[in-house]
């Protein structure tokens, strides 16, 4: 039997034996110190390609046989060795093996069946479409590689491309733009696609793609990562420098792809930022199905009817900050520079959103953008803490984002953008919302005196907003038939100017929560003119900030109310949730829109 060591392996000698160590793998082959001599002696051999008879005729020792058996056993079984008489494939003659030592070496650290793979690459064809720096790159790379052929494509809708290749590389560069989606068309069906996007300020290399819905995830996936960077501050990827590094990446994927070394894992790398970093993002599958789901009001469960449970429940509930949601590169936001915002007596949070105008999954097949760098939309999320705050800037975030996604035919006309921690949240929240918008529009509310208004929190709300911030607060009620939750209005008594508007379960937490989101506005103001913050959208014309803090069952109780007021209306509830985003997958939070028809 004959044997090699594979490249990647390391070895050491240790008070117990030997330590060998390849890749994340480890461990210690036992034995007298004297083992590793034996080892060390042979180790030429063994990286050349060897057999037990050899190495034994080698020492001149018969009495080693033993010692050399066990030795490549305890390898074999710990897949350190490669055993050349199992292999399939044939074994490169020495002319190749010398002559592309280097993918020779690849393969064999990181193919269970490198020879066979060796075959395969030198057999592969691979096509390259596309032009600019990191075209060239490519063809370089996939020459260093040893690649059997690389050949030029020249893709038109009249000429229909050979169909041998094994894999096509299409480049859209943005000296040399090419539509990825329209190329890849021309192509044989079923043809492996690795795409590149250079853009004039972020790269991105997808992983191979073998149908249009795969091309269109990653398509999504830079177009949001190109969001990203026009809305950041990070300068950009400088040219050519990122092209370069892009098609020599998109090489080392076509070699991973034709050895079958890559991980399984669908991600893509992005090339940003004045150092040229790479960064390897999740791209997500490729056809998830459909965006938007139907949220029927009456198929909503009840929640626990343990009375106890369920204030336990919402005495302990933790407010969720769903990493996906501002992860870099695919996320919908990114949090804001708050090191400078002042954190008392409210905590305060700003979040950027990220996306551009338009739904994700068209943006990401419009061809290249050509949008210039411009400042994203800032939200401000306030709360009892840094979660909290967070939560209410997301949500923010995610109506915002809801509105933008939906793109039926009709237009947004009488949609309400609405967000929650549960679908059941999200109904109620947009229902709320339509009723307070009409409530707002019928009545301008009545007064609501301080001496009407209920708790030293609330009072204390009011008396900061006055003599602190100096603001002069009004409040008014906007009673609403048919609902026990109530709607107060903070407003300033000189302008008249709406500050904020927030619904409660009760009239005293409806109160606290317009105050405080007053509060809010007025604390971060206030901030900016010491620490200048980039300027936050304007508050919603009605919040429902007490919601997500609410025992599910005043929650359900709510729904049920609003549900009986529409009817009395004459209108029916219709809802849609957003159930996956193009890069961020299905969000942990639940978003979409309500509307009464």
């Amino acid at each position: 039997m004959r044997v090699k060591l594979r490249p990647d392996a390391h070895c050491a000698p240790v008070p117990q034996g030997i330590h060998w160590s390849r890749g994340e793998r480890s461990f210690v082959l036992s034995g007298p110190p004297a083992l590793f001599t034996v080892v060390d002696d042979q180790f030429g051999a063994l990286l050349d390609g060897t057999s037990v008879d050899e190495m034994v005729a080698a020492t001149g020792d018969e009495r080693s046989r033993p010692v050399l058996e066990h030795i490549v056993r305890a390898l074999l079984a710990q897949d350190v060795l490669i055993d050349l008489d199992a292999v399939a494939g044939p074994l490169p003659d020495p002319r190749s093996a010398t002559e592309h030592a280097a993918l020779l070496c690849y393969l064999e650290a990181n193919c269970a069946e490198p020879y066979r793979a060796f075959a395969a690459v030198r057999a592969a064809r691979v096509a390259v479409a596309g032009g600019g720096p990191g075209a060239d790159a490519v063809r370089r790379g996939l020459a260093a590689n040893g690649t059997g052929e690389t050949t030029d494509l020249e893709l038109s809708a009249t000429a229909a491309p050979a169909a041998s290749a094994t894999v096509v590389v299409l480049i859209d560069d943005c000296d040399a733009p090419l539509d990825l989606l329209s190329a890849a068309s021309l192509l044989t069906p079923g043809t492996p696609v690795l795409p590149v996007a250079a853009g004039p300020a972020v790269a991105l290399v997808g992983p191979v793609c073998t149908d249009p819905a795969e091309l269109r995830a990653f398509l999504a996936v830079a177009a949001r990562a190109t969001d990203w960077q026009l809305t950041g501050v990070d300068s950009a990827a400088p040219r050519p420098v990122s092209a370069v590094l892009a098609g020599s990446l998109a090489a080392q994927g076509v070699l991973a792809h034709l050895a079958g070394t890559a991980d399984g894992t669908r991600s893509a790398w992005v090339v940003h930022g004045h150092a040229v970093q790479t960064t390897a993002v999740p791209v997500p599958r490729a056809d998830p199905g459909p965006a938007w789901r139907p949220l029927d009001p009456t198929e909503i469960p009840e929640p626990d009817p343990d009375p106890a449970t369920a204030t336990a429940t919402a005495t302990a509930r933790e407010f969720p900050l769903d990493a996906a949601l501002t992860a870099r590169w695919t996320g919908l936001a990114r949090w804001g520079r708050d090191l400078d915002l002042p954190q008392l007596p409210i905590s305060l949070v700003t979040a950027q959103v990220v996306p551009g105008p338009g739904p994700s999954a068209a943006r990401g097949t419009a061809g290249r953008s050509t949008a210039t760098r411009a400042t994203g939309p800032h939200v401000l999320g306030w709360g009892e803490n840094r979660a909290a705050a967070g939560l209410t800037a997301l949500l923010t975030v995610l109506r915002r984002r809801a509105a933008e996604e939906w793109s039926a035919e009709g237009g947004n006309a009488g949609l309400v953008p609405a967000a929650g921690l549960t679908p059941a949240h999200l109904l109620v929240d947009g229902l709320l919302r339509q009723a307070g918008q009409d409530a707002l529009v019928r009545s301008a509310g009545a007064p609501l005196p301080w001496e009407k208004v209920d708790g030293l929190t609330a009072r204390t709300l009011w008396g900061l907003l006055r003599d602190f911030f100096d603001v002069p607060a009004e409040l008014r009620r906007h009673p609403v038939t048919g609902l026990d939750w109530q709607l107060v209005s903070v407003a300033d008594e000189v302008t008249g100017e709406v500050l904020a508007t927030q619904w409660g379960p009760r009239l005293g937490s409806a109160t606290y929560a317009a105050l405080y989101a007053a509060t809010a506005r007025a604390q971060f103001q206030a901030a900016a003119r010491t620490a200048p913050q980039a300027p936050v959208l304007s508050p919603d014309p009605v919040g429902t900030w007490s919601l997500e803090a609410a025992p599910d069952r005043q929650v359900h109780d709510c729904l049920r109310q609003l549900l009986a007021r529409a009817k009395a209306l004459g209108a029916h509830p219709r809802a849609q949730r957003l159930v996956h985003d193009a890069t961020a997958g299905e969000p942990a939070l639940s978003c979409g829109w309500v509307a009464l028809v």
